[in-house]
């Protein structure tokens, strides 16, 4: 392969088994695939920069992909997307480097966990936010997350159905804040792990809610045990937003 591009990707994730290919079912990676494939007549492989779970969205998710074609970027994306279905949008097309991977050359991952926080369900954020209508203490919810700041053991908040034994993630930025009845719970760090957004969030919303004291995250996090943290948050609310 001569060429290889770097793409970034827009989804909604409620119609997907996740992003990476699996035999059977309907993922963004082989949708992707096979709108490039059509178009460079080739059997090309997209690397994704990380794999987001079934429900999970992206605003900036990114891949690579090589190629003999050299490819006129702005045509190609067009073509792109008449050939991918409405809940995906490549965003743009770049040559890049042959040194350059989407996975391994990624430094860190922004994610954004999404609550409705209204009495009243809406419309427009159904698809990409968690309803609760009851109303949960953001301050506690906020002195909560700062707990996690930093390089930390975060097996407390890692699904126990993974092999993977990565335990360390690096913590660069955390905020809970609320925009009128809309929480956004960011996070940005080198990695993360395995349900690791959704399982800190589940605890978040326990203690907004009234059943812990924000001392109750300080707490989980050191016992380094997936038992001490909250439940698992729907994954409707997720949302991949940078790379």
């Amino acid at each position: 392969m001569d060429f290889r591009y770097a793409i970034t990707i827009e989804y909604l994730g409620a119609g997907f088994s996740g992003s990476q290919a699996q035999p059977g079912k309907r993922t963004i990676q082989s949708e992707i695939e096979h709108a490039i494939n059509i178009l460079t007549k080739e059997n090309n492989k997209a690397i994704f920069a990380g794999r987001t779970d079934a429900g999970v969205h992206a605003r900036e998710q990114v891949a690579h992909f090589d190629t003999h074609h050299e490819l006129e970027e702005r045509r190609f994306v067009y073509s792109l997307n008449a050939l991918l279905p409405d809940d995906i949008s490549v965003k743009g097309l770049a040559a890049v480097d042959k040194s350059f991977h989407a996975q391994k050359s990624a430094q860190y991952r922004w994610y954004r966990y999404i609550i409705n926080n209204s009495p009243h369900k809406s419309v427009l954020l159904k698809d990409i936010s968690l309803h609760i209508p009851q109303k949960l203490n953001i301050e506690e919810m906020q002195k909560a997350i700062c707990y996690l700041a930093g390089n930390h053991d975060f097996s407390s908040f890692k699904s126990s159905n993974t092999d993977n034994p990565a335990k360390y993630c690096n913590l660069l930025y955390v905020s809970c804040k609320n925009f009128s009845d809309i929480i956004h719970i960011d996070l940005i760090a080198n990695r993360f792990l395995y349900n690791m957004v959704r399982t800190i969030t589940g605890t978040l919303i326990q203690i907004g809610g009234g059943k812990y004291k924000a001392t109750y995250m300080m707490e989980a996090l050191e016992a380094k045990n997936r038992n001490a943290a909250g439940p698992t948050a729907d994954a409707r609310g997720l949302t991949l937003i940078s790379v």
